[in-house]
């Protein structure tokens, strides 16, 4: 039998190397994008809050996986274990986070380019395009 200390140990360096591989995607993204760090704050944000406050989505004074937005007295057995998944689902900082950072990646427009963004702006209203850029 394996030492609960070795396992431990083990178990950090595992989630350690887990962190590392993601710390290393974002250096294939363009951080400069706005909504490339939209995307990671929110994501980010929302994934750690609940792992942080797993009860943010849970009912802390019922049982395991009871839902205070989703009370379910008189429900059959199937929707109390759809009831359930949710819940878990809700208290799961990967499953959220990823699940939200997906969808913000499909809904989210991309950035418009530097010259789109630079032909709509009326130079003449804000000052001259050289003092700001110091061209």
């Amino acid at each position: 039998s394996i030492p609960d200390c070795v396992l431990g140990g083990m178990t950090i360096f595992l989630f350690c190397n887990v962190l590392v591989s993601g710390i290393s995607l974002f250096g294939d993204l363009n951080m400069k994008s706005r909504r490339v760090r939209f995307i990671s704050a929110l994501s980010l944000c929302v994934g750690v809050g609940v792992t942080v406050w797993p009860f943010a989505f849970q009912d802390m004074r019922g049982s395991s996986y009871t839902a205070a937005f989703w009370e379910c007295g008189d429900c059959t057995e199937s929707m109390k274990g759809v009831r359930n998944g949710v819940s878990i689902f809700l208290s799961t900082g990967y499953c959220i986070g990823s699940v939200l950072a997906i969808l913000l990646n499909a809904i989210l427009p991309e950035d418009p380019d530097e010259n789109t963004v630079e032909g709509e702006i009326h130079w003449s209203a804000i000052g001259a395009k050289y003092l700001y850029w110091g061209h």
